[in-house]
Formats: structure tokens, C-alpha cells, sequence
């Protein structure tokens, strides 16, 4: 566990709530806010309580409770507050608030929950683009940042991508036995960003399509048993990285020449697309972000 974060500067705590650092400051000095250390050059630090309770004071604050109320509570009355809140609203700043919470702490079941309550009141579907992506975009920022370790990341990824094989399990039902593929799902050598191709699977199944999925790490070599199998078939596959195998023109030359052998079509998405000097060839669809091809399997 010595990869996790347990110790934060105030930068991070900005990072973090939205508010700015010179404000902390001051809830610090006029309401005794928070209490922090002092390390090396007197310069401050704030542990996990200090950080869970900023956030939650963020989120009171953000709902119309004046500081000078938030700061005459007790830690438990304000986290009995925010409870409250979570039951009757549901708007994407909460949403998102308890998500860095659940990651910063490793609350599993607050994660949960709160995905729980969304589901109640909205299809999946709406929840990944509306709620996920923001969330997992803040995480790019505060990755880029050093705000969060490698351990928070991975954690919430991982229960990101638990619920996405868990609604693609319930609408798999949808897909009638037999149904022959009409899409293959994979990433190339290289890249690592699967939850958006594990998206696209549960529309895809969603809609009652027959779909095969390879996942990660799939050498074009290895697409000539899914060629030899079927025809006339959509490959998606997603680019955050260059892949590994090849430079990205040549790669997607290449594997626009294998799939369309057997008459089938290649559709790529994500960031990389745009770097992509090749003109446009028949068969070939190039898509500028997620919402676009998922509009498009709609």
C-alpha cells in the first residue's frame, strides 16, 4: 500500500475541491476549518480526514450552506448532512464529489451506491457518457497533476469496468441465440484505455446485436481466425496510443487491408484519429470521439 496517498498539499486540495488555495487559507484562519501539519519549510499538509472533510464541505456549500454554519458542525453532523443530500439529489457535481470521494478513499460501497442511485432513476446508457466520462476526465487532469498515485486510479477503473461487465451480463439477454456477430471489439498492441471500447460492447449488445470481443493486446495476426469465421462484419477498435506494432498510418493501412479481405468494414475512435495522414479509404470510418460512434451503434 505504499503507492497510496495519504498526504496531500494544499495545491492538491485545490486540485481536488475546485477552491482555490487562498480560500482554504482563509476558512482555515476564520473558521478553524481544517487543522494542518507543518513539514519541511513550515509549508502545510493535510491527511485523508482533512481532505474527506473539505469535499464534503465543498458539496454543503455548493447546495447553499453559509461556511459559517459548515464550520460550527461536528465532522459526523456534516457527514449525516451530505447523506441527506445523497438521498434527494442527484446532480452531476454530487454525483462526481462522491466518486473522488469513493477514490480517494477506497470506498468501494460508496461507489457503488452512488452508481445504485442513478441507475434508479436513469439507463445506463445515460450514465457513462454523463456521469463516468467527466469523472474519468478529471482523473486525467489529476493524474496529470500528481494529484492522485497509480493506486487510485487502478481502483476506481476497475470498479468503472466492473459495472460496465455487469450491465453488458443483464442486457446480454437481449442478443437472440444464434444471432451471427456483427461487430468485433479490440484494441491494438500498446493500448491500455479499454473502458470506452467496453462501452461501445454493452450498446452494442444493448441493441440486441451479436458482438465479439477480444479486448486488449490483440496482435493483427490473431484477427485472421475472427476473418476466417465471418464476413461482412464492423471492426471497432480505439486509439488513446499509438500502437506498438507499427507506426499509426501504417498500422491502420494494414489492418484496413486485412478485415476488408472478407468484405468487412474498420471504424476507428479516439484522440489519435485526428493524427492520422491517410486519406479516406472505402471501408474505413473515422470517428472524432465516443459520442459519435455511440450515436451512430444507437
Amino acid at each position: 500500500m505504499n503507492n497510496i496517498k495519504t498526504v496531500f498539499s494544499i495545491g492538491d486540495l485545490e486540485g481536488l475541491s475546485g477552491v482555490k488555495a487562498h480560500t482554504i487559507r482563509m476558512w482555515e484562519k476564520r473558521y478553524a476549518l481544517l487543522t494542518p501539519q507543518r513539514g519541511e519549510n513550515n509549508l502545510r499538509y493535510y491527511g485523508l480526514d482533512e481532505l474527506r472533510k473539505l469535499l464534503n464541505v465543498v458539496l454543503l456549500t455548493g447546495y447553499g450552506v453559509k461556511i459559517s454554519k459548515v464550520a460550527k458542525m461536528g465532522t459526523s453532523e456534516i457527514e449525516m448532512m451530505v447523506g441527506e443530500i445523497r438521498v434527494g439529489r442527484k446532480d452531476i457535481n454530487h454525483t462526481i464529489h462522491l466518486f473522488k470521494l469513493a477514490m480517494m478513499t477506497f470506498d468501494q460501497p460508496l461507489f457503488l451506491d452512488a452508481t445504485d442511485h442513478l441507475l434508479a432513476k436513469m439507463p445506463f446508457e445515460e450514465v457513462f457518457p454523463g456521469y463516468y466520462l467527466p469523472f474519468l476526465e478529471e482523473i486525467g487532469i489529476m493524474w496529470q497533476a500528481g494529484t492522485i498515485q497509480p493506486a487510485h486510479e487502478h481502483f476506481i477503473s476497475c470498479l468503472i469496468r466492473m459495472v460496465v461487465m455487469q450491465q453488458t451480463a443483464i442486457c446480454s439477454r437481449k442478443v437472440k441465440k444464434g444471432t451471427v456477430p456483427s461487430y468485433v471489439l479490440f484494441l491494438p498492441f500498446g493500448e491500455i484505455h479499454e473502458l470506452g471500447l467496453m462501452y461501445l460492447q454493452y450498446l452494442i449488445t444493448y441493441h440486441g446485436q451479436g458482438c465479439v470481443y477480444l479486448g486488449s493486446n490483440i496482435p493483427l495476426d490473431s484477427l485472421s481466425e475472427v476473418t476466417r469465421l465471418f464476413r461482412n462484419v464492423t471492426f471497432i477498435t480505439y486509439l488513446t496510443v499509438l500502437p506498438a506494432e507499427k507506426p499509426l498510418d501504417q498500422y491502420v493501412e494494414a489492418l484496413l487491408a486485412k478485415v476488408k479481405d472478407n468484405q468487412s468494414k474498420l471504424w476507428i475512435v479516439g484522440r489519435r484519429v485526428a493524427e492520422l495522414t491517410m486519406p479516406e479509404t472505402e471501408g474505413l470510418t473515422r470517428f472524432a470521439s465516443l459520442h459519435d460512434i455511440a450515436t451512430r451503434l444507437s
